[in-house]
């Protein structure tokens, strides 16, 4: 796929920042969502299967139970889209560096010169990458960006950086 159709696959405000970044080789999409993420996902399901099991049964406890949990979800909301604004929606690779955008927003940029080293991480069957730079600092490739692996492939090659072991 040419980087043109790839930034055609982003959110708008990614599309339209990444034009500002240079010369774009690839550009990657997050297709999550807030609402996708666990923490309101779950309670909102509990809350519409206590329900329904409320009224199909006709169950005080259940109709409670299903109260507490709509609350659970109203109070993660605010938690779920704070930490939201600092997911990144795409990662563009340009011919001088890797940026992750939210929104069109930069969240974190680095140029090649400075990639230290590629790690990947798992975590109870969640494969990320980080792309080590600077220090201490680091830019996260999270398992949700569909081409991850392909990202990272590209990332060496832009980069010039000597892999130490291949990418699963």
């Amino acid at each position: 796929m040419t980087a043109d159709a790839e930034l055609a696959m982003l959110h708008p405000a990614d599309a339209e920042a990444a034009q500002g970044l240079g010369t774009v080789r690839a550009a990657y999409a997050n297709d999550n969502r807030w609402w996708q993420n666990a923490s309101f996902a779950l309670p909102v399901l509990v809350t519409l299967t206590a329900l329904g099991g409320g009224v199909i049964f006709r169950s005080t406890e259940a109709l409670g139970f299903a109260l507490f949990a709509a609350i659970v979800s109203l109070l993660m909301v605010p938690v779920v889209l704070f930490t939201w604004r600092s997911t990144a929606t795409a990662i563009v690779l340009t011919s001088t560096g890797a940026t992750a955008l939210h929104r069109g927003r930069v969240l974190h940029a680095l140029d090649w010169p400075d990639l230290r080293r590629i790690e990947v991480v798992e975590y109870l069957g969640n494969k990320r990458y980080k792309l080590v730079h600077g220090e201490d600092e680091y830019l996260t490739v999270e398992s949700d960006f569909e081409g991850a692996a392909d990202l990272v492939d590209r990332a060496f090659a832009l980069s010039g950086l000597e892999r130490q072991q291949p990418v699963q």
